[in-house]
């Protein structure tokens, strides 16, 4: 009774989280250089539900057919019908009979996600568990048998799969909670402006700004010149080039495709312009600001698209999407409603039923 309440409660707090995402995306709909956000949600650990005191009925356990394993690239899905795969979460082991992982630099079998440009990530994810604890292996080309072993270089690592005993009859959860916050990077509109002051990149990448105290990172290319001729944002951090600030007298300059600001036809600075690799760190200041996370470096990579001047680049949040998201978000709030009210009427009913007994 209680975990229903649970469940219902959880998912009334993971849906308020939603509409509060998809309300500060359309609230910056309008906002130059701003990157929707995405809230991923997980599931509590589903832990095994045992009978107590009670006869093993066996029509409830399936005879063990095998492990199914599907390879694509470095990815691996594998599903059983008897059975749990195992996975270590923050708070706790978690049973299933599906799963998907991946191998990560240090050799360890762990779940995953993808980032905006489809690359797979393993950092914060949870463990896939064998009889020995989290499994490691020597080399990334493994092989998965039947029967749940893992061979690397021809030898049996670890077996993926635990039996519980037979008064076990199921898993069970306590809902959903917040995973993560995920920024999208995807390209936002080009709009043309006329003003020479006005820059968009054309592809992955970041202006280089500085704010005084650390380097921040940001695709609005919205700029102005101070009173000394440097060019700067709209909050008046620095824009930088190869040699620091960037000083500029009037609009007596071009910029190229690739950043290199040209005066009396000499290249007398460039853009600082970078693509960040271990963009999952970026955590955002403001609204098309970003730092990088406590403690994470940026691992910077060369700029390999287009500086457009005359142009800003829009925000890249799909205005019905988003609506259609909130519709949807909701309804699921208005039903977790409805479920928790009728699980509340449920346990009041049984509480003065007991006591009349």
């Amino acid at each position: 009774m209680n975990r229903g309440l649970y469940t219902s409660a959880t998912s009334l707090l993971i849906n308020q989280r939603r509409l509060d995402t998809i309300s500060n995306n359309l609230a910056n709909i309008n906002t130059t250089g701003f990157k929707k956000d995405v809230l991923i949600s997980e599931a509590f650990p589903e832990v095994l539900l045992s009978k107590i005191n009670d006869i093993i009925d066996m029509d409830n356990h399936e005879r063990f057919k095998g492990v199914n394993v599907e390879k694509d690239g470095n990815t691996y899905k594998l599903n059983i019908n008897s059975g749990y795969f195992r996975i270590k979460t923050p708070l706790g082991i978690s049973h299933t009979r599906e799963i998907r992982f991946t191998i990560d630099e240090d050799g360890y079998l762990k779940t995953y996600y993808k980032d905006g440009r489809g690359t797979l990530k393993t950092n914060g994810e949870n463990y896939v568990l064998g009889k020995n604890g989290a499994i490691r292996v020597d080399s990334k080309d493994i092989e998965i048998d039947n029967n749940g072993n893992i061979i690397s270089n021809g030898k049996i690592v670890d077996n993926l799969i635990e039996f519980p005993q037979l008064d076990v009859i199921g898993t069970i959860s306590s809902g959903v909670r917040t995973s993560r916050i995920f920024t999208n990077f995807n390209q936002g509109n080009i709009i043309e402006t006329g003003n020479n002051l006005d820059f968009a990149l054309k592809g992955d990448g970041f202006f280089k700004v500085y704010d005084g105290e650390k380097i921040l990172y940001t695709r609005d290319g919205s700029f102005s010149l101070n009173d000394k001729g440097e060019l700067v944002t709209k909050e008046g951090y620095f824009v930088l080039g190869k040699y620091g600030s960037i000083v500029l007298e009037g609009n007596n300059f071009t910029i190229n495709e690739n950043g290199d600001i040209i005066k009396d036809g000499e290249v007398v600075d460039k853009l600082d312009i970078v693509d960040i690799k271990n963009r999952e760190f970026l955590r955002k200041k403001g609204y098309n600001l970003y730092t990088m996370a406590d403690n994470i470096e940026p691992e910077e990579i060369s700029f390999s698209g287009q500086v457009l001047r005359g142009y800003l680049e829009g925000s890249n949040v799909e205005s019905i999407k988003e609506m259609v998201n909130m519709i949807s978000v909701l309804r699921n709030y208005e039903a977790s409603q409805k479920i928790l009210k009728i699980q509340d009427e449920l346990l009041g009913r049984v509480v003065n039923d007991v006591a009349r007994i």
